[in-house]
């Protein structure tokens, strides 16, 4: 077994066209965060919605859950389109039940319940993990306004291990969670240029604080997501300044991870 990561959508909260923001699927049943609309973005890439069966949320504003409602309508033949297919588990910080209640609310599941899957809501604190086959997904805390997470992804078979930082400004949480894994994927939503007073309103990460993140933590290698793809250069260069083995993420590209410090780009 190998971890593959699936760039849904690698975009900063206004996605242009053809773009999708930051989100990602992870050995093709784990989702990490839903986009704007990721359900109908993952069919571009040959991956059913229904073959989805966990969602790890970061957070809960608006940019990383719109696409929710969609997945979940998406979802609502699962069991007959999958013989036998678990209850859709949804996890996250403190605000997941009210987003996924939120959702249902959209979709009139009151009045016509067909309209979503047999679902199942976890709250997940830092410190939990949880065990998917041979997958652990352990749980972090990211820096942001709102109550947040980052995951690490590890595989039990090929040691192999993956960090996704959601949303979060620098801090040296983020760096011992990331402490030693194969590619940290990192939020850089802030321009380089950005003063860290600026940072201090916003929570998100510059490129530079990203490649620090990945500097101090040993990582192999980074990957940056959420950024602006029309400051593409600059957010690339301001992050190889500090960390050079640095990449900007491009959406539909997929990552394998084969072993400890075996990343190979699709």
């Amino acid at each position: 077994m190998s971890l593959e990561i699936l760039f849904v959508g690698v975009s900063d909260a206004w996605p242009k066209a053809g773009e999708e923001t930051a989100c990602f699927l992870v050995n093709r049943q784990i989702l990490v965060d839903t986009g704007w609309n990721s359900a109908i973005n993952m069919l571009s890439y040959d991956v059913s919605p229904t073959d989805v069966d966990h969602v790890f949320c970061t957070h809960c504003h608006e940019d990383h859950v719109l696409g929710l409602p969609g997945l979940l309508l998406a979802n609502r033949k699962r069991a007959a389109v999958r013989s036998g297919a678990p209850p859709l588990k949804l996890y996250g910080p403190r605000d997941i039940a009210a987003v996924c209640q939120a959702a249902s609310a959209m979709l009139q599941a009151d009045r016509l319940p067909s309209r979503l899957p047999e679902h199942e809501v976890q709250y997940v604190a830092p410190g939990d993990s949880v065990t998917i086959g041979d997958i652990t997904v352990n749980v972090g805390r990211a820096f942001h306004p709102v109550d947040a997470r980052c995951y690490r992804f590890e595989d039990s078979a090929s040691g192999a291990s993956a960090v996704i930082t959601g949303d979060t400004a620098y801090h040296e949480g983020v760096t011992a969670f990331a402490k030693g894994c194969d590619v940290l994927i990192h939020d850089a939503s802030a321009r380089g240029d950005a003063t860290p007073e600026d940072v201090q309103v916003t929570l998100h990460s510059r490129p530079q604080d990203a490649a620090r993140v990945a500097m101090e933590a040993g990582c192999s290698s980074l990957a940056l997501v959420h950024y602006d793809s029309s400051l593409s250069r600059e957010t690339l260069a301001d992050a190889k300044k500090v960390f050079p083995n640095s990449r900007l993420a491009k959406k539909g590209q997929r990552l394998q991870i084969l072993g400890p410090g075996q990343a190979v780009w699709v």
